[in-house]
Protein backbone atom coordinates (compact mmCIF):
# COMPACT_ATOMS: atom_id res chain seq x y z
CA UNK A 1 0.00 0.00 0.00
CA UNK A 2 1.37 3.39 -1.01
CA UNK A 3 1.27 5.99 1.71
CA UNK A 4 -0.17 9.39 1.04
CA UNK A 5 2.54 12.10 0.80
CA UNK A 6 0.36 14.36 2.91
CA UNK A 7 0.09 11.72 5.62
CA UNK A 8 3.84 11.16 5.58
CA UNK A 9 4.56 14.88 5.88
CA UNK A 10 2.05 15.25 8.72
CA UNK A 11 3.63 12.35 10.58
CA UNK A 12 7.11 13.78 10.09
CA UNK A 13 5.95 17.19 11.31
CA UNK A 14 4.36 15.58 14.37
CA UNK A 15 7.57 13.69 15.16
CA UNK A 16 9.61 16.90 14.88
CA UNK A 17 7.21 18.82 17.11
CA UNK A 18 7.20 15.99 19.65
CA UNK A 19 11.00 15.84 19.72
CA UNK A 20 11.17 19.63 20.09
CA UNK A 21 8.66 19.51 22.96
CA UNK A 22 10.71 16.82 24.71
CA UNK A 23 13.87 18.91 24.38
CA UNK A 24 12.16 22.01 25.77
CA UNK A 25 10.78 20.03 28.70
CA UNK A 26 14.19 18.53 29.44
CA UNK A 27 16.04 21.86 29.42
CA UNK A 28 13.31 23.57 31.43
CA UNK A 29 13.45 20.82 34.06
CA UNK A 30 17.25 21.01 34.14
CA UNK A 31 17.15 24.78 34.58
CA UNK A 32 14.57 24.44 37.36
CA UNK A 33 16.82 22.01 39.22
CA UNK A 34 19.72 24.43 38.82
CA UNK A 35 17.57 27.22 40.26
CA UNK A 36 16.74 25.14 43.33
CA UNK A 37 20.42 24.36 43.87
CA UNK A 38 21.28 28.05 43.63
CA UNK A 39 18.55 29.06 46.08
CA UNK A 40 19.56 26.50 48.70
CA UNK A 41 23.35 26.26 48.27
CA UNK A 42 24.90 29.03 46.16
CA UNK A 43 23.02 32.32 46.52
CA UNK A 44 23.96 33.20 50.10
CA UNK A 45 27.66 32.19 49.98
CA UNK A 46 28.11 34.02 46.68
CA UNK A 47 26.37 37.19 47.94
CA UNK A 48 28.46 37.19 51.10
CA UNK A 49 31.69 36.69 49.16
CA UNK A 50 30.84 39.58 46.82
CA UNK A 51 29.96 41.86 49.75
CA UNK A 52 33.22 41.03 51.50
CA UNK A 53 35.48 41.35 48.46
CA UNK A 54 33.84 44.01 46.28
CA UNK A 55 32.29 46.26 48.93
CA UNK A 56 28.64 46.78 49.82
CA UNK A 57 26.60 47.90 46.78
CA UNK A 58 29.81 48.18 44.71
CA UNK A 59 29.48 52.00 44.60
CA UNK A 60 32.58 52.33 42.45
CA UNK A 61 30.61 50.84 39.53
CA UNK A 62 28.13 53.76 39.57
CA UNK A 63 25.07 51.52 39.16
CA UNK A 64 22.83 52.73 41.97
CA UNK A 65 19.97 53.75 39.66
CA UNK A 66 19.80 50.85 37.17
CA UNK A 67 16.23 49.74 38.04
CA UNK A 68 14.80 53.23 37.55
CA UNK A 69 15.46 53.12 33.80
CA UNK A 70 13.94 49.72 32.98
CA UNK A 71 10.39 50.96 32.44
CA UNK A 72 11.60 53.82 30.24
CA UNK A 73 13.68 51.42 28.17
CA UNK A 74 10.71 49.10 27.68
CA UNK A 75 8.52 52.01 26.58
CA UNK A 76 11.22 53.31 24.22
CA UNK A 77 12.03 49.99 22.54
CA UNK A 78 8.37 48.99 22.30
CA UNK A 79 7.39 52.35 20.78
CA UNK A 80 10.20 52.21 18.24
CA UNK A 81 9.31 48.64 17.32
CA UNK A 82 5.63 49.37 16.74
CA UNK A 83 6.53 52.52 14.78
CA UNK A 84 8.82 50.48 12.52
CA UNK A 85 6.16 47.77 12.17
CA UNK A 86 3.43 50.17 11.04
CA UNK A 87 5.86 51.96 8.72
CA UNK A 88 6.70 48.69 6.97
CA UNK A 89 3.02 47.77 6.75
CA UNK A 90 2.10 51.13 5.19
CA UNK A 91 5.01 50.78 2.78
CA UNK A 92 3.73 47.32 1.78
CA UNK A 93 7.02 45.72 2.81
CA UNK A 94 6.47 42.16 3.97
CA UNK A 95 9.62 40.42 5.11
CA UNK A 96 11.18 39.12 8.31
CA UNK A 97 11.35 42.59 9.80
CA UNK A 98 7.57 42.67 10.09
CA UNK A 99 7.58 39.71 12.48
CA UNK A 100 10.70 40.97 14.30
CA UNK A 101 9.30 44.39 15.15
CA UNK A 102 5.88 43.00 16.03
CA UNK A 103 7.56 40.43 18.26
CA UNK A 104 9.65 43.03 20.10
CA UNK A 105 6.70 45.39 20.47
CA UNK A 106 4.65 42.60 22.00
CA UNK A 107 7.09 40.66 24.15
CA UNK A 108 8.74 43.60 25.93
CA UNK A 109 5.56 45.01 27.54
CA UNK A 110 4.44 41.48 28.39
CA UNK A 111 7.76 40.70 30.04
CA UNK A 112 7.62 43.89 32.10
CA UNK A 113 4.09 43.17 33.34
CA UNK A 114 5.03 39.55 34.04
CA UNK A 115 8.04 40.53 36.12
CA UNK A 116 5.87 42.80 38.30
CA UNK A 117 3.39 39.98 38.85
CA UNK A 118 6.03 37.34 39.59
CA UNK A 119 7.94 39.57 42.00
CA UNK A 120 4.74 40.05 43.97
CA UNK A 121 3.97 36.32 43.93
CA UNK A 122 7.41 35.09 45.01
CA UNK A 123 8.24 37.95 47.40
CA UNK A 124 11.92 37.12 47.75
CA UNK A 125 14.02 39.54 49.76
CA UNK A 126 16.36 41.82 47.80
CA UNK A 127 20.04 40.97 48.09
CA UNK A 128 20.98 44.37 49.48
CA UNK A 129 18.27 44.27 52.13
CA UNK A 130 19.35 40.79 53.20
CA UNK A 131 22.98 41.88 53.46
CA UNK A 132 21.93 44.80 55.64
CA UNK A 133 19.65 42.59 57.78
CA UNK A 134 20.96 39.02 57.46
CA UNK A 135 18.54 37.76 60.11
CA UNK A 136 15.72 38.12 57.58
CA UNK A 137 14.58 34.92 55.93
CA UNK A 138 16.47 34.80 52.65
CA UNK A 139 14.04 32.78 50.57
CA UNK A 140 10.42 33.55 49.63
CA UNK A 141 7.48 35.39 51.18
CA UNK A 142 4.60 34.25 49.01
CA UNK A 143 2.21 36.89 47.67
CA UNK A 144 4.00 39.57 49.67
CA UNK A 145 6.35 41.03 47.09
CA UNK A 146 6.40 44.69 48.07
CA UNK A 147 9.15 47.04 49.16
CA UNK A 148 12.38 45.16 49.69
CA UNK A 149 10.82 41.80 48.85
CA UNK A 150 10.89 41.95 45.07
CA UNK A 151 14.13 40.21 44.24
CA UNK A 152 12.88 37.16 42.34
CA UNK A 153 13.04 36.99 39.38
CA UNK A 154 15.39 39.60 38.00
CA UNK A 155 13.32 42.04 35.96
CA UNK A 156 16.28 43.06 33.83
CA UNK A 157 17.08 39.56 32.64
CA UNK A 158 13.39 38.75 32.18
CA UNK A 159 12.99 41.78 29.90
CA UNK A 160 16.29 41.72 28.04
CA UNK A 161 16.47 37.96 27.42
CA UNK A 162 13.57 38.03 24.92
CA UNK A 163 15.08 41.07 23.23
CA UNK A 164 18.47 39.40 22.82
CA UNK A 165 16.86 36.14 21.71
CA UNK A 166 14.98 38.00 18.98
CA UNK A 167 18.17 39.66 17.81
CA UNK A 168 19.92 36.28 17.92
CA UNK A 169 17.26 34.71 15.70
CA UNK A 170 16.58 37.49 13.20
CA UNK A 171 20.06 39.07 13.01
CA UNK A 172 22.49 36.18 13.63
CA UNK A 173 25.54 38.01 12.33
CA UNK A 174 26.20 39.61 15.72
CA UNK A 175 25.44 36.67 18.00
CA UNK A 176 28.76 36.97 19.80
CA UNK A 177 27.86 40.48 20.96
CA UNK A 178 24.39 39.40 22.12
CA UNK A 179 25.92 36.73 24.33
CA UNK A 180 28.50 39.22 25.58
CA UNK A 181 25.81 41.76 26.48
CA UNK A 182 23.78 39.11 28.30
CA UNK A 183 26.83 37.99 30.28
CA UNK A 184 27.75 41.58 31.21
CA UNK A 185 24.17 42.24 32.36
CA UNK A 186 24.02 39.10 34.51
CA UNK A 187 27.41 39.66 36.10
CA UNK A 188 26.64 43.33 36.77
CA UNK A 189 23.36 42.49 38.51
CA UNK A 190 25.11 39.99 40.77
CA UNK A 191 28.30 41.84 41.65
CA UNK A 192 26.43 45.09 42.36
CA UNK A 193 24.24 43.10 44.75
CA UNK A 194 20.96 43.82 43.03
CA UNK A 195 20.17 40.12 42.79
CA UNK A 196 21.09 36.66 43.94
CA UNK A 197 22.34 34.26 41.30
CA UNK A 198 19.02 32.37 41.21
CA UNK A 199 17.12 35.62 40.56
CA UNK A 200 19.17 36.25 37.44
CA UNK A 201 18.88 32.68 36.17
CA UNK A 202 15.12 32.66 36.79
CA UNK A 203 14.67 35.88 34.85
CA UNK A 204 16.60 34.39 31.95
CA UNK A 205 14.57 31.17 31.98
CA UNK A 206 11.18 32.89 32.23
CA UNK A 207 12.13 35.45 29.59
CA UNK A 208 13.22 32.68 27.25
CA UNK A 209 9.99 30.73 27.71
CA UNK A 210 7.92 33.88 27.19
CA UNK A 211 9.82 34.64 23.98
CA UNK A 212 9.15 31.17 22.59
CA UNK A 213 5.44 31.39 23.41
CA UNK A 214 4.99 34.82 21.84
CA UNK A 215 7.05 33.86 18.79
CA UNK A 216 4.98 30.72 18.25
CA UNK A 217 1.74 32.68 18.53
CA UNK A 218 2.77 35.54 16.23
CA UNK A 219 4.36 33.14 13.76
CA UNK A 220 1.11 31.18 13.58
CA UNK A 221 -0.91 34.36 13.06
CA UNK A 222 1.46 35.42 10.27
CA UNK A 223 0.95 32.10 8.49
CA UNK A 224 -2.81 32.34 8.80
CA UNK A 225 -2.90 35.94 7.55
CA UNK A 226 -0.69 35.10 4.55
CA UNK A 227 -2.79 32.16 3.39
CA UNK A 228 -4.32 32.74 -0.05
Amino acid sequence: MVRSPGLTQARFRYQCEYADMKNKFFYTALASILLLLCVHYLDIPLAMWIAENLGLYAPHLKTSNIPDTLFLMVVLFSSLSWSAYFYLMRSNIHDGRILFFRLIGTVLPLSFVLKILLKWIFGRIDTRLWLAYPNYHDEFHWFAGVGGFQGFPSGHTLVFTPLLMALWQFYPRYRFYYVLLWMILCIALIITEYHFLADVLAGTLIGGVLYKLVLARLGHLALVQNKP
